[in-house]
């Protein structure tokens, strides 16, 4: 299978802060990807550079196996969409926004009536065709931005932030958008999104950012602070870990090693915390807790363990989870 991108040595800084430091990457083709990570993680830095509109200070990116730099050549141009997370629409009409599209991409204007159709068909926007732009909501003009975006059919398309101030209809609307895309057009989307669990849930594979760097650790706990001794110390507790990483800055606790007990549990497990449940919700076949210890700790357990447990909210739980489940990075 042909990668959609592979990345090799890219550094990038902008007034000498290093914002992106990842030695290497591959993107498959043909997946939904989801980019996930806090507001500065870097997830908008790699989307530009997966775009071909910024560049990095070091390092070299393939573009579906071939070299490619910035600025891209015309035929690797129409090999990817762009959507930004706050698209610009020209004046006109909707039909007319997805034709100028056509035109600057140097389709033939014999193909433009039919792609414009089948464009707006795959986004669901087709009784759009002949409305104002300025007459669109928010959610019909994101999804309008990514129809004019896929109308010269590219190989991949870039979604910053796709999800951004939409209502729930709309919401739903893409993701049905994005699965539709990749699995039956066999495209590449890839979009940035600060809601892991939606991220998680609907992408079929992730890349996790954390301060410009790329981690495969799940970013539901993800605390900052500072290692010495094998104690992580977030400012707020001390965690330990088996890590002797020396310049470690953040730690993250996959929520499934996490265990949940009424009492402290007589283990050899080195980290145990007593906190408030604050937060239970259905997550499709696990069920979600939020604990507040100090820090907020998100643990992944069976509906069956919420029923055991007698579980509700404002109680008092404990949550113990081994040094070995603790990432440092």
């Amino acid at each position: 299978m042909t990668n959609a991108y592979q990345l090799s040595g890219i550094k990038l800084s902008y007034q000498q802060r290093l914002a992106l430091d990842i030695p290497t990457l591959t993107i498959p083709s043909g997946k939904s990807i989801a980019l996930l990570g806090e507001n500065g993680a870097g997830k908008s830095s790699l989307l530009k550079l997966l775009a071909f509109t910024s560049q990095a200070n070091e390092g070299a990116i393939t573009l579906l196996s071939q070299p490619a730099t910035c600025p891209l050549k015309a035929s690797q141009r129409q090999q990817i969409g762009v959507v930004d997370q706050h698209p610009y629409l020209l004046p006109g009409t909707v039909e007319n926004n997805i034709k100028l599209a056509l035109k600057l991409q140097g389709v033939p204007s014999s193909q433009h009536s039919a792609l414009t159709k089948q464009a707006l068909e795959q986004t669901k926007t087709h009784h759009l065709a002949q409305q104002e732009v300025s007459t669109l909501s928010g959610g019909e003009l994101k999804r309008v931005a990514i129809a004019r975006a896929i109308s010269y059919q590219p190989d991949i398309l870039l979604l910053d932030e796709p999800f951004s101030h939409l209502d729930q209809h709309h919401i739903q609307l893409l993701e049905e958008f994005i699965v539709n895309f990749t699995q039956h057009a066999n495209k590449t989307v890839i979009f940035s999104s600060h809601n892991r669990l939606q991220g998680l849930a609907m992408a079929d594979d992730v890349i996790n950012l954390v301060a410009g760097k790329t981690t495969a650790s799940p970013l539901l706990n993800v605390f900052h602070g500072a290692l010495s001794q094998h104690l992580f110390n977030t400012g707020k507790m001390q965690i330990h870990s088996t890590s002797t990483l020396r310049d470690a800055h953040h730690i993250a606790i996959d929520p499934r090693e996490i265990i949940i007990s009424a009492q402290p549990l007589q283990s050899s497990m080195r980290n145990s915390f007593s906190g408030r449940l604050i937060l239970i919700a259905e997550e499709e076949e696990s069920v979600r807790l939020i604990v507040e210890c100090g820090e907020r700790f998100h643990v992944l357990i069976s509906p069956e363990s919420l029923n055991n447990l007698n579980l509700s909210l404002g109680k008092t739980v404990c949550l113990s989870f081994k040094s070995t489940a603790v990432t440092v990075f």
